[in-house]
């Protein structure tokens, strides 16, 4: 399993980042070859960020909840999506068969797992440059010389991984790696990222 990015490291990916310019798409994926859309007319789902931080678990989770919900089964009343912190400890993420049973005792036929897994910065870099030669500021077109500075610009990339599993068959069904530029929020990098599976589960026919 990836290893989390801490609430430090995410937070300053976010601060890093240019609000209102994030896009997020599916790098890779992977289905089970026996997945069909109904594979995913689950009911109760389940929402799981497996991060130590408390306030970085709890806004992903509900994120993930929300974006499940605004889905046409959710919208519909087929669909119920709650957080895992309501019902999983701290401790319990760390513990497969405590956690199992709780879920389990709670009749939970599905469950969506959002892992952090990498954030890197992206330095683009445009050079100065001037209309040169004869006819160029130095000949010529000198009252007319034209001079760009260039410019620096810089971009944060957040890779996060999406699991969904189907309790009730014990497998997974869909697994992808997203890549987000410039989150400006966890709610806003959830969201994007889970519209962005939505659209591969789509385009697979896995989904409406």
């Amino acid at each position: 399993m990836h290893k989390p990015l801490s609430r430090v490291a995410l937070a300053l990916a976010l601060t890093a980042s240019l609000a209102g310019c994030a896009t997020s798409r599916i790098e890779s994926a992977w289905v089970d070859p026996s997945t069909t859309p109904q594979s995913f007319a689950l009911k109760r789902v389940i929402t799981i960020a497996p991060v130590s931080d408390g306030v970085l678990r709890r806004s992903a989770e509900d994120a993930l909840v929300r974006a499940i919900l605004a889905g046409p089964r959710g919208q519909n009343g087929q669909l119920e999506a709650r957080p895992s912190y309501t019902l999983l400890e701290a401790n319990d993420l760390r513990n497969v068969d405590v956690a199992r049973k709780k879920v389990e005792a709670a009749g939970y036929d599905g469950a969506v797992l959002i892992s952090f897994v990498s954030s890197q910065q992206q330095v683009t870099v445009t050079p100065p440059s001037y209309n040169g030669g004869f006819w160029g500021p130095y000949g010529y077109g000198r009252s007319g010389m034209y001079y760009d500075p260039g410019s620096v610009r810089t971009d944060t990339i957040l890779r996060l991984q999406v699991d969904i599993y189907s309790l009730a068959d014990g497998k997974m069904l869909w697994s992808g790696m997203s890549r987000t530029f410039n989150p400006s929020s966890v709610d806003k990098l959830v969201t994007d990222v889970a519209e962005a599976v939505r659209d591969d589960l789509r385009e697979r026919g896995l989904a409406n």
